[in-house]
């Protein structure tokens, strides 16, 4: 018997993990601090420090209210509130530049424990995230949607699809542009595949950061126009709070 074959392979991969850790050390992505072997991208500290933003997944929240003013929607949320130099704003930083797409997963995991007995998912269809022109998504590599949407289906058992409703138009970015230069800039930016196939479905869109909601009502109408009696509702990891 080799020497190797005398540990059970239990040991030999906390001895691998250990061994790992001296050079490439697991670091909380708010704080950096050493993260314990129980904790995932974010320290139990700053894991209890995450802007929640207490909204419930209704029409009674400011982001419905929003959003109501632009299309008709069912219920909409966001999880979290987003600040500029916060927790989120390096969160998402990561997962959409970094490739750190672990972190969709805790999000969902989040959005699953805080909405778990809501019952506006359960007429839900369909979830879609605002999707990235092909020449985007192959320069980045993937949607950072994707997995969030992924694993927030699997908790309330609702399909994901992310080729539903893509983006023909390669626009540009929203950040330095005022309400109206967004609205503008999305305008008839995205389109359906297949309509017939969806005809009276509700679809939930998710999105990682809502400031004005202009690219969610242009997502939304999208939906509204182009399928037949169908609904749309929404949900973001995070809203800018000025509304």
């Amino acid at each position: 018997m080799s020497y190797i074959q005398t540990f059970p392979l239990k040991q030999i991969n906390r001895a691998w993990q250990d061994l790992l850790g001296i050079f490439y050390p697991r670091l909380c992505l708010s704080c950096d601090k050493l993260l314990h072997e129980s904790e995932e991208i974010l320290c139990h500290l700053c894991l209890s420090k995450l802007p929640f933003s207490g909204f419930g997944f209704n029409q009674s929240n400011p982001v419905y209210e929003l959003l109501a003013k632009l299309v008709k929607i069912e219920n909409a949320s966001s999880l979290f509130i987003f600040h500029q130099e916060g927790i989120m704003q390096k969160l998402i930083h990561e997962l959409k530049y970094k490739g750190q797409q672990d972190i969709g997963k805790l999000i969902a995991q989040l959005a699953c424990e805080t909405y778990k007995n809501n019952t506006g998912f359960s007429t839900i269809d369909y979830i879609v995230p605002v999707p990235l022109h092909k020449k985007k998504l192959k320069k980045r590599g993937y949607n950072q949607l994707s997995v969030f949407g992924e694993n927030l289906g699997n908790c309330f058992g609702i399909r994901y699809d992310e080729k539903i409703l893509i983006k023909k138009k390669n626009t540009e970015s929203q950040t330095r542009k005022n309400v109206e230069e967004r609205r503008v800039n999305v305008a008839n930016t995205f389109e359906i595949l297949n309509p017939p196939l969806y005809k009276s479905k509700h679809f939930l869109i998710i999105d990682d950061v809502m400031t004005t909601g202009a690219t969610t009502e242009a997502c939304a109408h999208t939906i509204l126009e182009q399928i037949p009696e169908s609904k749309v509702s929404v949900l973001t990891m995070a809203v800018v709070y000025h509304i």
